[in-house]
């Protein structure tokens, strides 16, 4: 199983690794909690794609590893099946950890995320709800993608949904609103938690420009009163332009 591969399955199992604080090994093919442990594997020979769990006893121990899940996986290069086996492989892992639908408010329906910091920074919620804030039409996306995962799967929330909207607003090029929305996310690069600032770089930002160099320019110019962040961007498109695995998680 290459690397792009299993990026992209554990792109997919993002929300439930952090949910349920699973840690992983040093090649991220073996992910573990204080109850339980997952493994993902490739067999070539019959061509699928495995997910295999085990249970973990009150010292740490890993028990025998059992199949929960495989998927078909004919061409070793297709990364929409890759996605696909991880969205399956997440739904498998969702129910052996008893993972729920997020917060539910008094008229039984999903609660939207707060603004409020995590202590002295943003987390990935508070990220969240000021995007909402700026475009109010995702909010029942927003809800439609919790329904749908039971969580809330953020890289692939803001790569499918916000990503268009800062294409648009970088291929529009109006400075009123190119201030308003980078000024938000400055203020959620300078002030957020490590999470946060990976995702406003690595995710939105890089994922709305890519290798379009008209939208880079336009970028960097409404970066201009924003140094931290401006840095931050030139350095990741840089790697974006070099690194094979990190595009692929883009694409």
């Amino acid at each position: 199983m290459n690397v792009q591969v299993l990026d992209r399955i554990l792109e997919q199992l993002n929300g439930i690794i952090d949910t349920a604080d699973f840690k992983a090994n040093e090649d991220k093919t073996e992910f573990k909690n204080e109850k339980l442990a997952f493994k993902i594997s490739h067999n070539e020979e019959k061509k699928l794609l495995i997910l295999d769990v085990a249970s973990v006893d009150e010292n740490g121990e890993v028990g025998e590893y059992q199949n929960a899940s495989s998927w078909l996986f004919e061409n070793e290069e297709d990364l929409r099946d890759a996605d696909s086996a991880g969205m399956d492989f997440f739904d498998t892992l969702k129910g052996k950890v008893g993972l729920k639908n997020t917060r539910i408010n008094r008229n039984g329906e999903i609660a939207m995320p707060s603004k409020e910091k995590s202590g002295s920074s943003y987390n990935i919620e508070a990220f969240c709800a000021k995007i909402l804030a700026i475009y109010p039409q995702l909010k029942e996306v927003y809800k439609s993608h919790i329904t749908t995962y039971g969580t809330f799967l953020y890289v692939d929330f803001f790569k499918t949904q916000v990503v268009p909207y800062i294409e648009a607003l970088l291929n529009e090029n109006n400075k009123k609103s190119l201030k308003k929305v980078f000024s938000v996310l400055d203020d959620l690069y300078v002030n957020g938690d490590r999470t946060v600032q990976n995702v406003v770089v690595g995710v939105v930002l890089c994922g709305a420009v890519k290798d379009n160099k008209e939208r880079y320019d336009v970028a960097m110019e409404a970066l201009a009163d924003y140094q931290y962040l401006k840095i931050a961007f030139f350095n990741i498109i840089n790697r974006y332009k070099s690194d094979k695995a990190f595009r692929a998680t883009l694409d």
